[in-house]
């Protein structure tokens, strides 16, 4: 357990002004409607911070033409450096004293912004707020929601996170299902340059260590499958797993560096490790390069930190490492990646918590909620992809 303390917090403002952040590369196809959904808030007082990352499409006509239309639209033209330097060029520039993360090709729905300030101004000891979020496709198709098996984060959570390594909250949104107080992101900020993408697996992982979570139980969002989306692929390959293990060390030292620092509130005498020891995410590198020595990987994973997984993951990773190559390859992209089984899985669980909600006392739903409640303990190794729990 990490005796860690939350920062403080002044009051926010009766109307605060909102920061929309976009990093957007080559979602032209995309971006128009990430824009048009952020202008139809209900809310007001807000802005609109788009970075273009480099693009080679047609995305600067298409924000040129939404900036000189509307006051409330920023933009910031930048060679391509990756997730982490745009949405760092966005925050350099934006005023707000919440910020809202939206990715290029994701949308919120109208009432967003409203109910991240009433969560805020209903939670004010919370400057992390995380909403539900609806699963589609290309084409805006409801596929299922996020999270499915877990509920959404709440409350203060740091003391309950291990200090073996960097994790993830069971039912942790992504980026668009993000919202911060100005006070928390300066924590945070700036993302690391060499993070160019899974910049919002560093936010998951550090922000609950530095304030409380509040908790929007309505989807607010759209979390759109495609393609060309990195955290939406189904089927991983070696090159793919070895950019989640660079990108999981870069977490790791932000991790231990926001530990390290004055703000975390340990003990000056506490024993953070000195260097990073194996993940899951090199135990499955290891196993997609057809490793031999994968299961020695495996066993120099710390058993803190398969024990702090929810029972469900515990079972998956104890269990991998007896399938072999091409089923363990399968089983991960559907554990960890968007595959159309996984929607249809999604898509019953969804309809089953709704049936738990209705009926409450039913004895079989009380055995599968218990099977999938997380201890208290207990969070996604970071480095996973972000989907794992969505």
């Amino acid at each position: 357990m990490l005796p860690v303390t939350p920062i403080k917090l002044e009051p926010l403002p009766e109307v605060p002004l909102v920061s929309i952040l976009i990093s957007s590369y080559n979602y032209a196809s995309f971006l128009g409607e990430a824009i048009e959904s952020a202008l139809a808030q209900t809310y007001e007082n807000f802005e609109i911070i788009i970075c273009d990352d480099g693009s080679s499409d047609s995305s600067r006509e298409i924000l040129e033409r939404y900036r000189s239309r509307n006051s409330k639209i920023q933009t910031i033209y930048q060679p391509n450096g990756g997730q982490s330097l745009a949405l760092n060029a966005a925050f350099r520039m934006c005023a707000g004293e919440v910020i809202c993360l939206l990715d290029a090709d994701d949308v919120f729905l109208p009432g967003k912004l409203r109910r991240v300030v009433a969560a805020f101004a209903a939670a004010p000891d919370s400057g992390f707020a995380v909403n539900r979020m609806l699963v589609v496709d290309q084409s805006r198709k409801y596929l299922a929601e996020m999270p499915s098996l877990y509920n959404l984060p709440c409350g203060w959570q740091g003391a309950t996170l291990g200090s073996n390594g960097p994790q993830i909250l069971p039912g942790m949104p992504p980026t668009s299902g993000l919202s911060l107080r100005r006070s928390t992101a300066d924590t945070i900020f700036p993302l690391p340059a060499a993070l160019r993408a899974y910049s919002d697996t560093l936010i998951q992982v550090v922000t609950p260590l530095v304030t409380s979570i509040a908790a929007i139980d309505e989807a607010m969002s759209e979390y759109r499958v495609h393609e060309a989306n990195i955290a939406g692929v189904s089927t991983f390959t070696e090159s793919q797993l070895q950019k989640i293990v660079l990108y999981n060390r870069e977490i790791w030292i932000a991790w231990r560096r926001y530990l390290s620092s004055a703000r975390a509130g340990l003990p000056t005498d506490f024993p953070l490790p000195k260097e990073m020891t194996p993940s899951l995410m090199d135990y499955t590198y290891a196993r997609y390069r057809s490793d031999e020595n994968f299961r020695t990987v495996f066993r120099a994973i710390p058993p803190a930190r398969l024990q702090s997984l929810p029972r469900p993951h515990q079972w998956y990773w104890r269990t991998s490492i007896m399938l072999p190559g091409w089923l363990f390859r399968r089983s991960f992209d559907f554990v960890y990646g968007q595959t159309r089984s996984k929607m249809i899985a999604r898509r019953f669980l969804n309809g089953f918590r709704q049936c738990a909600r209705r009926f409450p006392g039913n004895g079989f739903v009380r055995a599968f909620q218990r099977f999938f409640r997380p201890k208290k303990d207990s969070a996604h190794v970071a480095g996973q992809n972000r989907a794992a729990e969505s």
